[in-house]
């Protein structure tokens, strides 16, 4: 290969590379809705509602100090988006284990390069948690959705990808830390911007004999995460992507080849 031909290949690459890690920003949605969960899983109560990416020090009927963090890579074009949404939480004085808390979080600013033509992804929902639970254990389930943007509150059933099978992790020690499996979903068409909704539910579930105590901290974090997946059928190999991408000119390679000829 000749330095000119070198030179071209290089350039082209980059300039793939740029595109695909573009800092082009939008703005990102946040939502947030808090509500308790009987044994059946069904909203009970009054719901909370928030949009921000952080709340802290709230209570409902059978928890206090309930806190939820939002982490998220929206609004940056990425092959790859990610939020995480750490839940805390503490038994209230009327704690009945009954009860379960469930916090939904969307985030509607996440965005994909544009490709030639459409491409799939990989939704991928996972949890860990290390918490301090005495009397009992520390259940965290969680499942992902992938939507159109923009996404609304109430929480969906439906979107363009999931929901995944749920992912569980559960502590009964205390300090202890556990990590649940990870479970996925198919995004058949990812469009250039589009949500990932998390369903997250929290429960502490005595021990034979005895109770939660009220000094137990409680809750885990729940990993969500989109990956475009390039090797879609009809979307060019990795090679033919980067000169895709960049829209090099067919006579330019004729040229080459002359030249090398």
């Amino acid at each position: 290969m000749t330095l000119r031909n070198l030179h071209w290949l290089t350039a082209g690459l980059l300039a793939a590379a740029a595109v695909i890690a573009s800092s082009a920003r939008s703005q990102a949605g946040i939502q947030i809705l808090i509500q308790e969960v009987n044994s059946s899983g069904t909203p009970v109560g009054t719901a909370q509602y928030f949009t921000t990416a952080g709340v802290s020090g709230l209570s409902t009927t059978h928890f206090d100090g309930v806190g939820v963090n939002v982490t998220t890579s929206s609004g940056t074009v990425s092959i790859l988006n990610t939020m995480t949404s750490t839940v805390t939480a503490q038994p209230g004085g009327a704690f009945d284990p009954a009860f379960g808390l469930r916090v939904w979080v969307t985030d509607d600013g996440f965005l994909t390069p544009t490709f030639p033509v459409p491409v799939s992804g990989i939704l991928r929902n996972s949890n860990s948690q290390s918490a301090s639970v005495f009397g009992g254990s520390n259940i965290v389930t969680n499942n992902s959705l992938a939507l159109n943007s923009p996404a609304a509150m109430p929480p969906a059933n439906t979107g363009i990808g999931g929901p995944t099978p749920d992912a569980t992790s559960i502590v009964s020690v205390p300090g202890d830390s556990a990590a649940s499996p990870t479970t996925t979903a198919v995004v058949s068409v990812l469009p250039a911007a589009f949500a990932i909704q998390q369903t997250i539910t929290i429960r502490a579930t005595p021990l034979p004999g005895q109770s939660i105590d009220s000094q137990s901290t409680l809750g885990g974090s729940a990993t969500s995460n989109v990956l475009v997946n390039v090797l879609t059928p009809g979307v060019p190999a990795p090679g033919g992507l980067a000169l895709a991408l960049i829209g090099l000119p067919i006579l330019g390679f004729r040229r080459l080849r002359r030249k090398k000829n």
